[in-house]
């Protein structure tokens, strides 16, 4: 039985070896593996020109005038004369507008009578002490007679040769030249203090004075600088309020304007040079001075140009301004070269794009041309930059240009001889 067992499991091992053998001699050999070709695309490229270059920036600025008055009123008073309009061009000292002056001149005639008056006191007082002085030396005199009569009559009575009415008599005597003496004595210590006071009265006089002269010379409006009328608030015959304001002078000879600078030129606004355009006019710009921005939200700094010639300009307007910017080293790139973003992609030796971040300082105009002026922390040396748009161009990308480079493998050329993007 055993030796039937033995040759039935040696029998299934054979078949199964054949059955497995059969197999792998039937079985098709796989084809040899070969690497797909790598796809090169066609562009076109420029060379970046490195130097020390003058970006320049434009700006949107606003017009303001670096001298402008508004004239209020500090009175009640109708308007008896108007002289001018809005646009009006006035020169230094000329009558703009006139009010009533019958008030005015009332209360400076009164403060002019309180000061009369309060003067005539002084004077008055001033003769006062002068004959209350001389009334106190008299009656100091006379004290001192009264005194020595009664002392005589003092030792008189003591021998029996006076009688005590006549001491009485002398007491009595004496005790009223004592009160003269000390009335006409406190009208001559209290001098000094009466003084001040009318001294000070006639001091507020002297400002009532003043104060009613100026709302009399209020009344007569003229113009403190050459300039031109910006606005007029009243009208001929309106009654003015006061602290309203009647018109706003400019002078436009001194104008300026307000741009927004970015934070990276901070302590560098004096070496700035900048032409403020509208439509055909052009006029020179001058910086004069700068305000800090300390809210993180504010995109730059403010700051002020003087115009070298406001001739025709007008405040409160907008105006393109081009700033020039100090020469720094660089690199001068056609617009096409930056991408999205400020991105540049360079051709390196391999003839691969690899992608550089820049920062555009501003523009360069030479004529017609126009260029980007570019830094970038690993921009160095000669640099070979794409300027086709490519629909998404990557670091590693494989490319190559007409003419340029090497005649990439047809096949290759097959593939990318439609671009996937357009030059600009």
């Amino acid at each position: 039985m055993k030796t039937w067992q033995t040759l039935l499991v040696s029998a299934t091992i054979l078949a199964a070896a054949g059955t497995a053998v059969g197999i792998m001699m039937n079985q098709t050999p796989e084809p040899e593996k070969t690497e797909a070709s790598e796809t090169e695309w066609r562009i076109e490229s420029v060379r970046a020109e490195a130097g020390f270059y003058h970006p320049e920036i434009r700006l949107v600025g606003q017009l303001e005038a670096a001298r402008q008055l508004t004239v209020t009123t500090t009175q009640s008073a109708d308007i008896i004369e108007l002289n001018v309009t809005e646009g009006s061009r006035v020169e230094s000292g000329d009558l703009l507008l006139r009010l009533d002056d019958f008030d005015s001149r009332q209360q400076r005639e009164q403060a002019e009578a309180d000061l009369a008056d309060i003067t005539s006191q002084l004077e008055i007082r001033q003769l006062q002490q002068a004959q209350e002085t001389r009334a106190l030396a008299v009656a100091t005199a006379e004290l001192e007679q009264v005194q020595s009569r009664l002392t005589q009559q003092q030792r008189l009575a003591e021998r029996g040769l006076a009688s005590q009415q006549q001491l009485e008599d002398l007491q009595q005597q004496v005790d009223q030249q004592q009160l003269s003496v000390l009335q006409h004595r406190t009208s001559v210590d209290s001098h000094p203090a009466e003084q001040a006071r009318l001294n000070a009265s006639r001091t507020k006089l002297q400002l009532n004075l003043e104060r009613a002269q100026r709302t009399l010379d209020d009344t007569v409006i003229r113009a403190p600088f050459a300039g031109r009328i910006a606005s007029v608030e009243v009208r001929h015959g309106q009654t003015t309020q006061p602290g309203q304001a009647l018109l706003t002078l400019y002078s436009d000879n001194a104008l300026q304007l307000k741009v927004q600078l970015p934070h990276t030129l901070a302590g560098e606004e004096q070496a700035l040079g900048a032409t403020l355009t509208q439509g055909n006019r052009e006029t020179a710009l001058q910086f004069d001075r700068a305000r800090a921005q300390l809210n993180a939200s504010q995109s730059g700094f403010t700051a002020w140009f003087n115009l070298t010639d406001a001739s025709g300009w007008l405040p409160g307007g907008y105006a393109r301004a081009t700033v020039q910017l100090p020469a720094r080293f660089s690199y001068r790139v056609p617009e096409a070269a930056v991408f999205q973003d400020g991105w540049l992609y360079r051709i390196t030796d391999e003839r691969r794009l690899h992608a550089e971040a820049v920062d555009i300082l501003g523009i360069n105009q030479e004529g017609d041309k126009r260029w980007l002026v570019v830094q970038g922390p690993e921009l160095t040396g000669d640099l070979r930059l794409l300027t086709t748009r490519l629909s998404n161009p990557i670091t590693g990308m494989r490319v190559y240009e007409p003419g340029v480079d090497p005649d990439p493998d047809p096949q290759t050329e097959a593939e990318s001889a439609e671009p996937a993007g357009v030059n600009l």
